[in-house]
């Protein structure tokens, strides 16, 4: 009997397996569509991550300065533009200007949507042999061409090549957007000085507003004040005392913080009213605001005049005084007989030539502070009329004992004191009216002596005051009684065993007017006062200051200054385009002397790119000694012109520029927002992409996969040309 399949169970069998090979098939099939699917994802997902991460490369290698964004003030963008540098010789490195310091920016590069297609596409443009002289509104043209034809062949700027590439297709999304200026002034200890650069933006010529918005605080913040010493957002980047800037919103007032602390000694404090409270302070493109003076790095000249912290000079606002700018010295009292009264001090004559050398410790604390002149004030009362004065002259020596201001002169001082060649003449003055001799001064009255010539008087000297004293009237009894008959005279210079033929050794006494009882002396012109001037005229030269540009540029000066009555004050100023060879002079501008001075206000003489400005100034005349009245006439200069701080200003170039500020971070500070004329500042990017792939499926179907990649990024260079 034979054994097999019957033909129904061939046919079960073969029915199986045909369901098995089906079953198997269907699972390859699926097995191989959803291996495509996984694979173009990762592909998708490279590409997208290529690209960001290219834009992020080139992004970080970027300036700040350069960003351009299309369209303008359209958050989120279409497309964006910088500049870039170059490895020509194949260093690896950047390639750097001859000083080895400065980046060469070779190439534009533009990262820009294009949909005008079918098929979105995110395109990359590159400009060779980038145009670094264009202009802002040169590149956003350039740009804006760029978008509208997909390409770079029609935006070409003079010398440059462009090369268009598809960085991917399949586009389904793409934004940009520019990093927020948000900042913390927070700080632990109380005004921290941090200069701080909030963003970039296309600054046009002319004024603008400067804008900060409270934007919440540190928790730690028990305030949302802003501090702030300096501002800058110009071409020049030269920075503005923010005391000085025109601030609304907000209750501001001047912060004093001390000199080396922060620029002249001051800053600005500002408390918003409420969370919306917007500061806004006016800038300048371009403009130049000197009020240190001689700060790091200046050169300037002064002739008689000084630049300090003035606590004297006190304008609204300024109870603590500021830095200043003006004539040296004081009007002080730097010696009084009265502060001497009671102490006996051996004085040294020359009997053989009849001359008084009279020796005064200059008084502490007036040493400390330097002084003109010195203008010795000597009483001529009616006993003096006879006597004569002759010669009168000073000198100053260095004390032995710089500890002790009353150290005794050595033996051998009178010696080495020679007054025809170590001396400093005087001239007679009485009522602020120069005399020609002691003999015309006025009896029982001052007569001032005062240098030909003006001297610093340094810490730890003695001034040696000479004269040649001679009698030319003797009294009725054949005696030199010449005593000084004011009453309640402090003090006098007295010669014991005087006559009228020798001018023996005197000292200090405490008598307070002759006394005809006493044995016979002879009577010196008493020396009750020495004071000390300001200079009597002097001139400031300023820094040369550079534009930055060539461009023929006009420019205006304004300054604040106090000009007490009395006082005189001048303000000139020049341009040019040839430095000197030292770099401290304009070669090419016109002479100080063939100048006339300029108002407040007015354009400087000249349109040249590098410039400078001279004061001149004279002090107040005053015919008595501190502490008295009388007419602004006299031997005493007793006030000087202070200027505070020189503004000057043009037109700047239309250019992308940092905006910056000097903050003074404090533990009452908040954070803030920083825009320009409304504008948002660009201190970093933000790309964000999303692309797509549509990918074949069962039964014929579509699926559409997506990678979406975002990155923010900082450029951490600066432009330069």
């Amino acid at each position: 009997m034979r054994k097999g399949f019957t033909l129904l169970e061939t046919m079960i069998t073969t029915s199986i397996m045909t369901l098995v090979v089906i079953a198997s098939v269907g699972s390859w099939v699926l097995y191989l569509h959803k291996s495509n699917r996984v694979i173009n994802q990762i592909i998708l997902d490279l590409d997208s991550r290529n690209v960001v991460e290219r834009f992020r490369s080139e992004m970080r290698n970027a300036a700040r300065e350069t960003i351009i964004f299309y369209p303008e003030n359209a958050e989120p963008y279409e497309a964006i533009g910088f500049a870039l540098a170059q490895d020509t010789d194949g260093d690896g490195l950047m390639d750097m200007d001859a000083t080895g310091s400065n980046i060469l920016w070779r190439v534009t590069v533009i990262y820009h949507i294009w949909d005008k297609e079918d098929i979105p596409q995110m395109r990359r443009t590159e400009f060779s042999n980038r145009n670094n002289d264009a202009t802002t509104d040169d590149y956003y043209q350039q740009l804006a061409t760029v978008v509208s034809t997909g390409e770079g062949n029609t935006a070409c700027l003079s010398g440059e090549i462009s090369k268009t590439s598809t960085m991917f297709e399949n586009l389904f999304s793409g934004k940009l957007w520019h990093a927020d200026s948000i900042f913390d002034a927070y700080a632990p200890e109380a005004n921290t000085l941090e200069k701080t650069t909030f963003g970039s933006l296309s600054l046009k010529p002319g004024a603008h507003t400067l804008e900060f918005t409270p934007a919440g605080k540190h928790p730690d913040s028990s305030g949302y004040n802003i501090r702030v010493d300096q501002l800058s957002a110009s071409v020049t980047g030269w920075p503005l005392e923010a005391e000085n800037c025109k601030c609304t919103g907000g209750l501001a007032s001047p912060l004093f913080i001390g000199p080396n602390q922060a620029a002249a000694a001051y800053g600005l404090l500002v408390t918003p009213t409420d969370d919306n409270d917007k500061i806004s302070f006016k800038i300048y493109n371009d403009a130049i605001e000197e009020s240190e003076f001689i700060g790091n790095g200046r050169n300037v000249s002064m002739s008689n005049t000084v630049v300090q912290f003035d606590e004297e000079y006190n304008p609204e606002g300024f109870a603590s005084g500021t830095y200043v700018t003006k004539l040296d010295g004081r009007f002080e009292t730097m010696w009084t007989a009265a502060q001497q009264s009671g102490y006996y001090r051996n004085e040294y004559f020359y009997p053989e030539t009849n001359t008084c050398a009279i020796r005064v410790p200059i008084m502490a604390p007036y040493v400390l502070q330097d002084g003109y002149g010195p203008v010795f004030r000597l009483y001529k009362g009616a006993q003096n009329g006879a006597l004569t004065l002759e010669n009168p002259c000073f000198a100053i020596v260095e004390n032995p004992d710089p500890d002790n201001l009353y150290a005794e002169p050595p033996p051998d001082m009178d010696d080495s004191y020679d007054p025809d060649t170590d001396s400093i003449d005087l001239e007679f003055y009485q009522f602020g009216i120069k005399k020609s001799s002691w003999a015309v001064c006025e009896k029982q009255n001052f007569v001032d002596l005062r240098p030909t010539e003006s001297i610093k008087i340094g810490i730890n000297s003695t001034l040696m005051l000479s004269f040649v004293v001679k009698v030319v009237n003797l009294s009725s009894d054949g005696l030199t009684r010449f005593g000084i008959d004011k009453p309640n005279t402090p003090g006098c210079w007295i010669i014991e065993g005087g006559d009228s033929a020798t001018v023996k050794r005197g000292k200090w006494s405490t008598d307070s007017k002759y006394d005809p009882i006493t044995s016979p002396r002879a009577f010196l012109p008493a020396l009750e006062f020495i004071a000390a001037n300001y200079a009597d005229s002097g001139e400031y030269i300023s820094n040369v200051y550079d534009a930055g540009s060539d461009e023929s540029q006009y420019k205006t000066i304004e300054w604040l200054a106090d000009i007490p009555s009395g006082t005189e004050f001048a303000m000139y100023a020049r341009s040019g385009n040839l430095l000197s060879t030292d770099g401290f002079k304009i070669a090419d501008a016109p002479l100080w002397e063939t100048l006339t001075p300029v108002s407040n206000g007015d354009m400087i003489n000249g349109s040249g790119r590098y410039f400078q400005f001279r004061t001149v100034m004279k002090a107040q005349p005053f015919s008595q000694f501190p502490g008295s009245s009388g007419s602004l006439t006299g031997p005493y200069r007793s006030e000087t012109p202070r200027l505070q701080h020189v503004l000057i200003k043009w037109n700047g170039e239309s250019k992308y520029v940092d905006v910056t500020a000097n903050l003074l971070k404090s533990p009452d500070c908040g954070r803030f927002k920083v825009e320009v004329d409304g504008k948002p500042l660009i201190k970093g990017v933000t790309m964000e992409i999303e692309v797509f792939k549509d990918v074949p499926m069962m039964g014929s179907k579509m699926q559409r996969l997506r990678s979406a990649v975002m990155a923010e990024v900082e450029p951490r260079n600066s432009q330069t040309k």
